[in-house]
């Protein structure tokens, strides 16, 4: 099979693309039931599925003959990281809220502007969409429930029944926290190895590099994105060591899109395998790695990548099945040059009590982090200044006896995970709220790794220690840069420290621009530095409101300080505040923060209003957790070129679109003016506050 790049230069209407050719004239092969998968803009995109379930939209390259190194990457935006089928209220309560829309016009205009927009598009298949989820028809024919709606990597069939199985990422919903990265590591165990809740609506570079055993998983996305460094560092965070499938398929399969009848796109950027010779070794990217495999000591022979091994205490002996102790209480210690942010070993257990560990973040004897593991439990330890201190314990997670286990570690020098045979370690009886998580810097630049065996057994026998750098570079599998940009120069800049009372008529204290209502009924008020929407839970903001400055660049780069309403949930608040960016009254974006009582997490949204309508069911929107909270002030950044825009909360970049990801036909906006707003989003502001607001270029 040949290697190719896939960037999609070539446009293909929905249910035309299956069946075509990359330019060099490799095939797109793979599956779509329901004509949802079309090419525009330079990338794929797949539509929501009115029916969800595997085995209906997916493209697929191959087949490949497995060999080490082989590599698939795939960059890519996932429609919405919760997409979930699940049930949405009943039709007689959408359709008049679809026909009421933002409450930003009156119905009957709001129906002849859909009359004259492209936004009707698709509206045949988004109402059968609704038909199917809805509660009149779910009653009779229910969904199967589906949480893992994204798969990438190396599948078995060109059409997997199951895609979650083989050599893939899988990305799972998770409510509150938005998406959940998996990594499939085998038949063993969970099967799928969560990496990280909290995975945000931003485009990810996936990699699965193959081994003739198992596979590697690397992934990367934007600058300062929870879990994932920018690209073009990829961080290493699983290892498989048991699929062996002869014969695979790149591919990405999707099961459902959105979530209660809202309408999101998955966009599919670039597709390449290659194969990396650099790589074609068992142990890939590692900088420290030995098979464990001969019939010497170990301190006679060096490992395959790390140098040599140093023995601080007791004997370690290679054996054709792996290493051994032949004394109590035996440490080895390699010393590659950088830090390791992934770990994995195999371990061979016998009828004997196996006492074994895992080092990393060693400096010396007296300062390490251990992983300490036996036929009773799974200990984590750090030596630090000579003394051992116990950090967790785990009786839910042990080596069986005549097992095969494989122990991953994943570190990313803050956050610590241990894995046995792809699960999570920790007793969430004790410790449920951390879901043995473990945050901990100490000794986090230290570089040595090992491995320790506390009591002599000869049936313990050890195999393919590896450790991965935190990082790595991998040029040869490059699709370009997600878009990303940051101003330079500030322009303008309003503490809202001068003046009183309402907003409309002050100008800023830098760039001397002059503030106007915008839209709406509402007022935004200056009072002790702070621009405050003139609101409480009795007395709501009166729809969307929004004050604006005038802006004559193609980019901005906006941020402001926002106070939310209230002290706490319970209260009745709303937080709708936000962001607006306009051309004109009938093209402009908003994206507003949503904090609610009656929802344990919050979100920043998006709404389009293009060419004079807004389809609120076309909102985009990333579920943030608890990083914001009522009563506690928190920065809103988003920076936007007419077409794409990125969006930060915290410094934490929680979002990504571009208005073509939405809607294929959309033209860029000119930007004309910017501001601040009280959004309206199934609710309405109950007094949020505004400070600190900065434009740059």
């Amino acid at each position: 099979m040949n290697q190719f790049t896939d960037l999609f230069p070539d446009d293909c209407s929905s249910g035309k693309t299956i069946g075509t050719n990359t330019t060099s004239n490799v095939l797109r092969a793979g599956i779509d039931r329901e004509k949802a998968i079309a090419i525009d803009n330079h990338a794929l995109r797949f539509k929501p599925l009115i029916q969800p379930g595997w085995g209906r939209q997916g493209i697929a390259y191959g087949p490949y003959q497995r060999q080490n190194g082989l590599a698939v990457a795939v960059l890519l935006l996932n429609g919405h990281n919760t997409s979930q089928a699940e049930t949405m209220e009943w039709l007689y309560k959408r359709i008049p809220r679809w026909l009421k829309g933002s409450e930003t016009e009156s119905v009957s205009k709001r129906v002849l502007a859909w009359l004259n927009s492209r936004q009707k598009q698709g509206t045949v298949r988004r109402l059968l969409g609704w038909v199917r989820i809805c509660a009149e028809v779910t009653k009779f024919f229910p969904l199967a429930k589906i949480d893992d709606n994204l798969a990438v990597g190396w599948f078995a069939d060109v059409v997997p029944d199951n895609p979650t199985q083989g050599n893939s990422f899988v990305v799972r919903a998770t409510g509150a926290e938005n998406g959940e990265l998996l990594a499939s590591v085998g038949n063993i165990g969970t099967n799928l190895l969560s990496v990280f809740r909290g995975l945000q609506n931003v485009p990810v570079y996936y990699v699965v590099i193959l081994r003739e055993q198992g596979a590697a998983y690397y992934a990367a996305s934007l600058p300062q994105v929870r879990g994932l460094p920018a690209y073009p560092q990829l961080r290493p965070v699983a290892i498989d060591a048991v699929n062996a499938e002869a014969f695979v398929y790149a591919g990405i399969h999707q099961s459902v899109l959105g979530q209660v009848g809202f309408r999101a796109d998955t966009r599919v950027y670039g597709v390449k395998t290659e194969t990396v010779t650099g790589l074609a070794s068992w142990y890939g990217t590692a900088h420290a790695a030995d098979a464990l495999l001969g019939l010497e000591n170990i301190t006679t022979t060096s490992a395959e990548v790390g140098g040599s091994w140093q023995v601080l205490s007791g004997s370690l002996e290679r054996t054709q099945e792996g290493l051994v102790a032949t004394e109590n209480h035996s440490l080895a210690i390699l010393a590659p040059q950088t830090t390791s942010g992934l770990l994995h070993l195999k371990i061979l257990a016998g009828d004997q009590p196996a006492n074994l560990g895992v080092i990393w973040r060693f400096q010396d004897r007296d300062n390490y982090w251990c992983c300490r593991l036996n036929h009773q439990q799974v200990c984590l330890q750090l030596m630090e200044a000579g003394q051992t201190k116990e950090i967790f314990v785990s009786k839910d997670d042990f080596i069986g006896s005549n097992s095969i286990t494989y122990l991953q570690i994943l570190d990313d020098g803050q956050e610590l995970r241990i894995y046995l045979n792809g699960k999570l370690v920790g007793d969430r009886t004790v410790q449920p709220e951390t879901n043995c998580i473990f945050t901990d810097e100490r000794l986090a630049t230290a570089t040595g790794v090992g491995i320790a065996i506390f009591e002599a057994n000869s049936a313990l026998c050890l195999q393919n220690f590896e450790a991965h750098p935190r990082t790595v570079s991998l040029p040869t599998l490059d699709l370009g840069l997600p878009w990303w940009h940051e101003g330079t120069k500030l322009i303008i800049q309003d503490d809202f420290q001068v003046g009183q009372g309402d907003l409309a008529g002050k100008t800023t204290q830098l760039g001397d621009r002059l503030w106007q209502k915008t839209i709406g009924k509402g007022v935004f008020k200056i009072q002790s530095g702070i621009a405050q929407v003139n609101a409480s839970v009795e007395h709501p903001n009166p729809g969307r409101t929004a004050y604006t400055v005038a802006w004559d660049n193609p980019i901005a780069d906006v941020s402001v300080t926002i106070l939310p309403p209230g002290k706490e949930r319970g209260q009745g608040e709303k937080g709708r505040a936000g962001l607006i960016f306009m051309q004109d009254r009938n093209n402009y974006i908003i994206i507003n923060t949503w904090l609610d009582d009656f929802y344990a997490g919050e979100s920043i949204s998006c709404f389009f209003r293009l060419d004079g309508f807004e389809e609120i069911y076309d909102a985009v929107w990333s579920n943030i957790g608890q990083a914001i909270a009522f009563g506690k002030p928190y920065t809103l950044r988003v920076v936007f070129d007419g077409n794409n825009y990125t969006v930060q909360v915290n410094h934490q970049t929680v979002l990504y679109r571009a208005l073509t990801d939405v809607y294929p036909w959309a033209s860029p906006l000119k930007i004309n003016r910017l501001g601040i707003v009280a959004n309206w989003e199934w609710g309405d502001d109950t007094g949020s506050g505004f400070s600190d607001f900065m434009v740059s270029k």
